[in-house]
């Protein structure tokens, strides 16, 4: 009996694993730009946002990382540690204006952005529905470092995260959603940012 249970086990097992599907990641960083160093400098923290939009457990899950590495040198949006010029999202329209304007303050060296975008949620977590075309789901997010004092960018790196599956599938599919690609894109363009900035934490 025991031996018809484990084998009936090692069966299930077999079948879940073979209906679960892995998402493959991919991290570009440019170049052409140089380091960055956490023992330089005051740092600014941006809260992170998806697709335009604030997404606050990212932000807390960001803000705990850098803590770690920065100390007392991190300064945010918000809380104990807010920054006396509170730096939008920047983007191509209003990213001159505003280092220039934190220049002016001399309380910042360095602006940390951190944006995520859902580029497809076709699948989720588990998935009944016989699937006719092939569905993907899909989610990036980068890192950016600007230098207040010149105004460029000195640090721009991007995780992709993408989880596709062939048409014609039957099976019941187990996957990820995109929040949940997108969170282990966090955790990995965190890592190397840590690591380049020079922190072990």
């Amino acid at each position: 009996m025991k031996n018809k249970l484990r084998i009936f086990f090692a069966v299930s097992a077999l079948l879940i694993f073979n209906s679960c599907y892995f998402p493959g990641y991919q991290s570009v960083t440019e170049t052409s730009l140089h380091n960055i160093s956490f023992a330089e400098g005051k740092w600014f923290v941006n809260y992170v946002t998806i697709d335009g939009k604030p997404f606050t457990d990212f932000s807390e899950y960001s803000e705990k990382e850098l803590q770690n590495c920065l100390q007392d040198s991190l300064y945010l949006s918000y809380g104990k540690r807010k920054a006396i010029y509170n730096v939008p999202i920047l983007n191509s329209k209003n990213l001159k204006e505003s280092l220039s304007l934190l220049k002016a303050t001399k309380t910042i060296d360095y602006v940390i952005q951190i944006t995520g975008s859902i580029g497809a949620n076709e699948i989720g977590n588990i998935n009944i529905k016989p699937m006719k075309n092939a569905e993907k789901t899909a989610a990036s997010i980068t890192f950016k470092v600007y230098e207040v004092s010149t105004e460029q960018l000195v640090y721009s790196q991007t995780t992709t995260g993408q989880l596709t599956v062939e048409n014609n599938s039957e099976d019941v599919l187990f996957g990820k959603s995109a929040q949940n690609i997108m969170k282990k894109c966090l955790k990995k363009g965190m890592k190397q940012l840590k690591k380049s900035g020079g922190c072990k934490k």
